[in-house]
């Protein structure tokens, strides 16, 4: 209220129905609290506004019990903020208006000389609401007057407008700030320490998912002074992900191009506004990571199928050219051709020529038999080598009581974990869509104990029978691959959903907690424990 004319700021006061609140106490030190018009008929919330966290929307008996929501008793009231003013005007002044007289027990407000502090009833929503109603309160101010139609410069936004209160919140903010700061920088410690140790990925990738996240959501509530220098931790933090996943990790493995989309997504999100403000070092540093980085997924290219594709088209191609160029080289050899012809040219004897002959016809003759007595019982199969741990575990597998065989077609590309990927399936003999997870068998050659959890997981699926868990139709073994028939769910994850922001809807959050609890109790019931929920598999 520095530059602000005394009189004419009462005089708007007055016009606009405010009210003054006299308690006979804080006016002997020069502070006056000015309430607006909304508050007149409600003394009580003035009194609870400035000394307790009070909240518009609840009625509290005199124990503190929560009895009546006030959005029932009175909606007009809830149309306009309430707000408290808190005067500390250096200069004396005339209140030619509305007086409350109101016994307030006196507190240490802290406030400083010239000053107005402006206090709502309510959340961050009420309390934006009601700076806009007082700043309304100068719009019909003359453009000549000396109030110049604008309402006193804002020094501090938001605060808890009790001194020992906010003393308690600058101190956990600055624990806040100093834990992230020190998670940050943490990584790059953790780093520089597993540098020369094997089998540190996993670590080291779930460390800086979790800093970033942590990060990311510990800067929305910082002041603007910490968060410049938070950025810049930040930045340094994104150019150290994206150069671990370059440097340290193994570009032939899958789980690496995952990892790759979480670094890369993280550094466009932190430089997108500032990349113009790294240094010369950090930019080229960065420049060169991420291109390998997208090197490292063009070479992952291959997870959706696309370029497997490409490849055996080209390798038809390839095949047709070489039969082109050497057609008579490519009969020579074979015992199914027309002797005959080869016979005339001079290449074989006629006796030579009758023996294939007999041969090719009589061997004919035995694939069609043999076709056709497998198509009718189903009895193809593979020749496996026992010696090899693909074929071991295909055995192993094949032998479990869930393998079926149903005539399936792949749909669209679901998502990918750390040993498959998932596509919808449609069951060509009853129509119904299922999930089906393919797990490729050199995928887990480095974990054979893999083979067994697997089989003890499915073993485990196939006894139960819950509406609130996801349902196992069976399993289908192949020479280097598994696929894995389950019910497919429409709605997806709680992650997914999670994607799009918060769950807010309190009866939504129960019913989801209710069908979890139900899944859970039934697991109990078989004496299973889960030890694994989390919002990807819910």
């Amino acid at each position: 209220m520095e530059d602000i004319p005394i009189d004419l700021f009462i005089a708007q006061l007055v016009e606009t129905d405010h009210f003054l609140v006299f308690t006979q106490t804080y006016e002997e030190e020069g502070t006056y609290i000015v309430a607006s018009s909304s508050l007149r008929d409600h003394p009580d919330y003035i009194r609870r506004m400035l000394l307790e966290a009070f909240h518009v929307t609840e009625q509290l008996e005199d124990d503190g019990r929560k009895v009546v929501d006030i959005y029932d008793l009175h909606t007009d009231f809830l149309d306009e903020a309430g707000y408290l003013l808190i005067l500390s005007p250096r200069s004396r002044f005339l209140w030619n208006g509305l007086v409350l007289m109101l016994e307030i027990p006196k507190i240490d407000l802290g406030l400083k000389d010239d000053r107005v502090r402006l206090i709502a009833d309510g959340g961050q929503h009420r309390l934006a609401l009601a700076k806009q109603e007082f700043a309304e309160v100068f719009l019909t101010v003359d453009e000549s007057s000396e109030m110049d139609g604008k309402p006193p410069i804002c020094i501090i936004e938001q605060q808890a407008h009790l001194p020992a209160v906010n003393r308690e919140m600058k101190k956990i903010n600055r624990a806040i700030n100093r834990l992230a700061e020190s998670i940050i920088e943490s990584v790059h410690h953790v780093r520089n320490t597993l540098r020369e140790t094997s089998e540190h990925q996993d670590l080291l990738e779930s460390w800086y998912l979790f800093a970033s996240e942590h990060g990311q959501h510990v800067q929305k509530s910082m002041d603007r002074s910490t968060l410049r220098n938070f950025n810049r931790s930040l930045v340094k933090l994104a150019i150290s992900w994206v150069s671990f996943i370059c440097d340290d990790c193994n570009p032939d493995e899958r789980k690496t191009f995952k990892w790759a989309v979480n670094a890369l997504e993280f550094a466009l999100h932190r430089t997108r506004n500032n990349i113009l403000q790294l240094p010369d070092d950090q930019f080229e540093m960065l420049r060169q990571k991420v291109a390998s980085c997208m090197t490292l997924l063009i070479s992952h290219f291959d997870i959706l199928g696309a370029r497997s594709t490409l490849e055996a088209s080209k390798e038809k191609d390839r095949q047709g050219e070489r039969r082109q160029e050497a057609p008579l080289n490519a009969e020579t050899f074979s015992p199914f051709v027309n002797n005959e012809r080869l016979a005339a040219a001079g290449y074989l004897d006629p006796s030579i020529t009758e023996f294939w002959d007999r041969t090719s016809h009589a061997v004919e003759s035995l694939e069609h038999d043999r076709a056709t007595l497998t198509s009718e019982q189903r009895m193809a199969g593979r020749v496996l080598d026992d010696e090899k741990l693909e074929d071991q575990s295909a055995v192993f597998l094949a032998s479990f009581s869930s393998n079926i065989s149903i005539r399936w077609q792949q749909g669209r590309f679901i998502g990918a974990g750390a040993f498959g990927s998932v596509y919808t399936a449609v069951n060509l003999d009853s129509g119904s869509l299922m999930a089906v997870k393919e797990i490729k068998f050199q995928e887990l050659a480095g974990s054979p104990s893999l083979y067994q959890q697997i089989r003890d997981e499915l073993r485990v699926m196939e006894m139960l029978r819950h509406p609130n868990i996801v349902e196992y139709y069976g399993i289908e073994v192949h020479r280097d691959k598994v696929y894995i028939f389950e019910e497919f769910c429409q709605g997806g994850s709680l992650a997914a959903l999670l994607e799009f922001g918060r769950i807010e809807d309190e009866h939504i959050i129960q019913v989801y907690t209710m069908q979890m609890l139900e899944g859970l109790a039934y697991l109990h019931s078989k004496g299973i424990v889960h030890r694994d929920i989390k919002p990807d598999s819910t």
